[in-house]
């Protein structure tokens, strides 16, 4: 595993541009992008290097120096023998693969265990149902084999069936439909991806989280990842016991917009956790757009 960070500036606020400060660190075209917004008269500056990497600190301490404010974003990446030996893996979405959908556009819940606040733990009882209202996000339904909404995966038929015949088990799979400008709903040669186990609570010993938002309702929903540090789930090795190869997390992540109403919703869902067999089938099947993030298994607190 290598740790990556990712330092963003504004190069124009910088005497003499961000040259002033790239060239004593060391940071040349290999790690250092710059792409000039004449509109917003912003010069933005993107410095990816590794957190070891000596030129990391002494690049923020010329920042400082020029006291510039900047941005940063670190992450963790992984070998495919990494992979291979995770006992689960974390399945997180990125804004290229999203697709609006669920209760806004006509996918039914059944309310009765749902947390009053936030929605949290209201079950699905319907196919779903994605927004064909909106054209440039259906369109990337032609240009990827998965795809996102709000934490719910849909794949299509042909990666389904190489699912189902794989034996992957606690998996099963819905129909998937769009919503026309009239109101009607078309079915699509996609699937949606169903599981039937939840996890326990991850550990309190998971980083990269933000809980500063939890609802305080249910203590479930409105759960965040940051990115100033690495997203590292971690469970109890005695919670993983009865794990099946497609998991759902029990916390929910995700803005969320929930007053009562499923017309006006939003819904941030558990993210999925997969093992590595369910993930090789995804990389053979060429998936992109997705994180995959190995989960620690910690002793008990």
């Amino acid at each position: 595993m290598r740790t990556k960070a990712c330092v963003m500036f504004n190069g124009k606020e910088i005497p003499g541009r961000e040259q002033t400060v790239l060239d004593p660190a060391g940071c040349g075209p290999d790690v250092a992008e710059v792409s000039d917004n004449e509109v917003l008269r912003q010069a933005f500056v993107y410095v990816t290097l590794e957190v070891e990497d000596p030129r990391l600190a002494l690049l923020q301490k010329l920042l400082l120096s020029y006291k510039v404010d900047w941005q940063e974003r670190r992450w963790d990446e992984y070998t495919d023998e990494e992979y291979e030996a995770a006992r689960l893996i974390l399945v997180t979405e990125t804004i290229d693969v999203f697709v609006a959908g669920g209760p806004r556009f006509g996918t039914d819940y059944d309310l009765s265990s749902a947390c009053p606040a936030c929605g949290a733990g209201m079950r699905q009882t319907s196919a779903y149902v994605l927004a064909g209202i909106y054209p440039e996000l259906i369109g990337r339904l032609e240009e990827y084999r998965a795809v996102d909404s709000y934490s719910e995966i849909l794949v299509d038929e042909r990666l389904a069936d190489i699912l189902e015949g794989a034996g992957i088990s606690g998996l099963s799979f819905r129909s998937v439909y769009s919503l026309q400008k009239d109101n009607r709903q078309i079915k699509l040669p996609w699937r949606q991806m169903w599981a039937s186990h939840t996890l326990p609570p991850m550990s309190p010993r998971s980083t990269g989280i933000e809980s500063d938002e939890v609802c305080k309702s249910c203590r479930r929903g409105k759960y965040h990842t940051t990115s100033k540090q690495p997203t590292r789930i971690a469970y109890r090795a005695q919670d993983l016991f009865g794990a099946k190869d497609v998991n759902r997390m029990w916390e929910h992540f995700g803005d969320v917009r929930w007053t009562g109403d499923l017309k006006t919703a939003v819904l941030g869902q558990p993210y999925f956790l997969v093992t590595p067999k369910v993930w090789r089938i995804f990389r053979d099947a060429g998936v992109t757009g997705f994180q995959w993030l190995p989960i620690r298994v910690v002793e008990d607190e």
